[in-house]
């Protein structure tokens, strides 16, 4: 092999070696980009689906009328719409490490010798659930419990998005500027000539550092790309698992004119089923469209899974269920009756149901893949396909999920272990963890003689323990004190 093709093999070897979902089918099959004089109708279509997503996401911003007079609010007391004056989110610290492992493990999983897909994926919209319901607790509660004597304008915008910034931004670039050194001095000491000296490498870097590739990434169907870079015109971020932090950060932006929407809904359990069909139908229309229509399933998948503008009705789901949680609610979906044991014990055994019933739907999904086919378009079309559904279709289970830990304490098999002092650690560490985690494996095997395509259990496993020192040490000596310093 000559020198200078070990960039782009290198390359290749790497992102070609994740599931097919991540990165797309391989280099000789890519698709062609889309053109506007040639597929006028299609690209209409994808524009117009588009836009008409991102309008529903941001319906929430509308200036709201109260329904209830000031005259009127004032003489209802709060613990009238104040069933419980704290919420037990202790479970959720511990379920946060469960599913960063579950991404982590899924991506290792998928270089090591089992070359198995774990659909890690499907937890990410845990994430963003997640986030809008601990910020409606943390940062909203008396603004949207329903205390008539709260004044909305009294949230501090500033504040909010000072903290917000501070928890994110320090290792985000952090991890971006170690992966891009990595990229530039890996692979036996030699720079790496044919990615770095590619300008869609250059244009990547520069979003990668202003925070917008996946705000832009829709518009990667109608552009060229050049093979020594990412098979992408628009790429994710150079440390590719922190698109999430760029696509979290649209929740962040709208968080604050969210609020009077979130006062104002009165059939909260109606809204978050309204609002997860929202996201599954928009999110499955970009799917089906790019995979069928423009024969891009990866540019389809990261734009509906990943693009700013599509996955705020799961966030939005999160802080409502928050505020149904503030009222004493606890589920959204079906009610599970028992005669017998404590209130707290039954919701015990609910949420740990609930997570055997995800459990089962990942194992479902990973076997389906794993069943040879013989007609090859079919198993071109079954691993994407499957993958989508299921992230498209588990925000309602999580949020049943997360209701029912916050009401259960130590009651119940999944209560306990996510309450456990290993994964409340795990939890602490998770966003370090999980933005540093295949950046481990990455120098790892760089400093092996294998191929990326070829590590044994003893690299990936190693490298995984390392993954978790790190994840621990960068959260103890640069997160931490950086979000103290840039909060003070």
């Amino acid at each position: 092999m000559e020198s200078s093709d070990l960039p782009s093999r290198w390359y290749e070897e790497i992102f070609q070696s994740l599931p097919v979902a991540q990165n797309g089918p391989p280099a000789p099959h890519l698709p062609e980009p889309l053109s506007w004089k040639d597929e006028t109708a299609l690209s209409i279509a994808f524009v117009a689906l588009l836009v008409v997503t991102a309008l529903a996401n941001l319906i929430f911003l509308l200036p709201q009328r109260s329904s209830v007079s000031e005259s009127e609010s004032a003489n209802v007391s709060q613990t009238q719409h104040l069933k419980e004056g704290r919420v037990d989110t202790l479970a959720l610290t511990g379920l946060r490490g469960f599913a960063a492992l579950h991404v982590a493990v899924g991506h290792y999983c998928s270089v090591s010798p089992l070359h198995l897909d774990l659909i890690g994926g499907a937890s990410m919209s845990f994430f963003y659930l997640l986030s809008g319901f601990v910020m409606t607790l943390g940062y909203a509660k008396d603004l949207v419990a329903g205390d008539g004597n709260t004044n909305l304008r009294e949230f501090n915008k500033r504040r909010f998005w000072r903290n917000r910034f501070a928890r994110l931004f320090p290792m985000y670039m952090l991890t971006n500027i170690l992966y891009f050194a990595v990229l530039h001095f890996g692979f036996k000491g030699k720079p790496m000539v044919g990615m770095l000296s590619s300008t869609n490498f250059d244009f990547n870097l520069i979003l990668t550092f202003l925070g917008l590739n996946m705000w832009i990434y829709p518009i990667d169907a109608y552009l060229p790309y050049e093979l020594d870079c990412c098979y992408h015109s628009v790429a994710l971020p150079a440390n590719f698992v922190t698109w999430t932090v760029q696509t979290m950060a649209v929740f962040y932006i709208v968080f604050p004119y969210m609020l009077p929407w979130l006062k104002n809904v009165k059939k909260r359990r109606l809204m978050i089923h309204l609002l997860f069909w929202l996201q599954a139908l928009t999110f499955l229309s970009i799917v089906m469209l790019g995979t069928f229509g423009a024969n891009n399933f990866s540019v389809a998948y990261w734009t509906a899974r990943a693009w700013p503008l599509s996955r705020i009705p799961v966030f939005a789901m999160g802080c409502l269920s928050a505020v149904e949680r503030m009222h004493g609610g606890g589920h959204v979906t079906c009610r599970f009756r028992s005669t017998g044991g404590s209130e707290a014990r039954r919701w015990g055994w609910r949420a740990s149901i609930l997570g055997l019933c995800y459990i089962l739907l990942l194992v479902a999904g990973v076997v389906i893949n794993r069943v040879p086919v013989k007609n090859a378009k079919i198993g071109a079309y079954r691993d994407p396909m499957v993958r989508a559904f299921l992230e498209a279709l588990v925000p309602l289970l999580f949020i049943d999920l997360i209701l029912a830990l916050t009401h259960c304490g130590e009651n119940g098999m999944l209560a306990r272990l996510c309450r456990s002092k290993p994964m409340e650690w795990m939890g602490d560490i998770a966003m370090s963890f999980y933005m540093v985690h295949f950046s481990v494996i990455l120098v790892v095997s760089m400093c092996l003689p294998h191929s990326f395509q070829s590590l044994t259990y003893w690299v990936v496993l190693g490298s995984f323990a390392l993954a978790i020192f790190m994840g621990w040490f960068l959260t103890k000596f640069f997160e931490d004190p950086c979000r103290k310093c840039l909060r003070a």
